[in-house]
C-alpha cells in the first residue's frame, strides 16, 4: 500500500532494535506524551481505565483503526473494540512486525504534529530535551531525533502503509498528533487520506473514534 515514491521504512521488516523499546505499553505512552500538543493526544497518553488504552499505545491505535473500519462497514461497535487475533489489525500478526509498526506510528505522529506549520525550533528543542530523559537506547534516540528534524513529507508516512489496515492505523496516529482545526491541518489530513487510499467515510469514522472514544 506504499505510495510508490521510493521512500522506505527506517528498519526493514523482521529486524529488531530500538523500536522494540518504543512498542512497549509504558514507553509508547511516554512517547505519545512527548507529542501531546493537543487534547486528543493528551487524553490518549493519560487515560488509565477502560478500553484498549490499558494495553499501551500500539494496541490502542489498533483498536481505533479496527473499530473505525468495522463501523465503516456497517457494524455497530459500542466503544473501542480490540481486533481479533486473525485480523489484519492484530499487532502480533502484522506482516512487517510490531517494531516496524512502532516506527511507522511515531513517524505518522511526528508528521501530523508538523502539519500546522508551528513545529518550530523551540518546540523541537523542548521535545529533544525530553527524549534525552527517557530510558531509550542510542539507536532509539537517534531515530526519534532524526524524524523530529526531518522535513514534512507524506512519503515518510506512506512508506509504512503496506496494507489497508496499516494505512488506517497510520492515519489515526497522524490525527492523534493534532487538533485539525486549521486549514493547513485539514489539507494535510485530506492529502494523507488520499495518499493512503483511505475512503472519506472511513476517515470520518477514524475521526469519530478519536474524538469520542480516546
Amino acid at each position: 500500500m506504499s505510495s510508490g515514491n521510493g521512500a522506505t521504512p527506517t528498519r526493514p521488516a523482521g529486524q529488531s532494535g530500538g523500536a522494540s523499546q518504543l512498542m512497549t505499553g509504558a514507553l509508547a505512552g511516554g512517547v505519545l506524551g512527548l507529542l501531546a500538543g493537543n487534547k486528543n493526544a493528551r487524553k490518549f497518553a493519560g487515560k488509565t481505565a477502560g478500553t484498549a488504552l490499558k494495553l499501551g499505545g500500539l494496541a490502542a491505535i489498533a483498536a481505533v483503526g479496527y473499530t473505525a473500519w468495522q463501523r465503516h462497514k456497517g457494524a455497530t461497535a459500542p466503544g473501542l473494540q480490540l481486533p481479533p487475533r486473525d485480523s489484519g489489525f492484530a499487532i502480533e500478526h502484522l506482516p512487517s512486525g510490531p517494531d516496524v509498526l512502532a516506527r511507522g506510528v511515531l513517524v505518522a505522529m511526528m508528521q501530523g504534529a508538523k502539519a500546522d506549520g508551528h513545529f518550530d525550533a523551540a518546540e523541537q528543542t523542548r521535545i529533544f530535551a525530553q527524549i534525552e530523559a527517557l530510558a531509550l537506547d542510542a539507536e532509539a534516540k537517534a531515530f526519534m531525533m532524526d524524524e523530529l528534524s526531518a522535513p514534512q513529507s507524506m512519503a515518510r508516512v506512506t512508506a509504512y502503509a503496506t496494507s489497508p489496515e496499516l494505512a488506517t492505523e497510520l492515519y489515526a496516529a497522524s490525527l492523534l498528533a493534532m487538533d485539525p482545526d486549521t486549514p493547513a491541518e485539514r489539507a494535510y489530513l485530506e492529502s494523507l487520506a488520499r495518499e493512503l487510499g483511505i475512503e472519506r467515510g472511513l476517515a470520518q469514522e477514524i475521526e469519530t473514534a478519536v474524538r469520542n472514544e480516546i
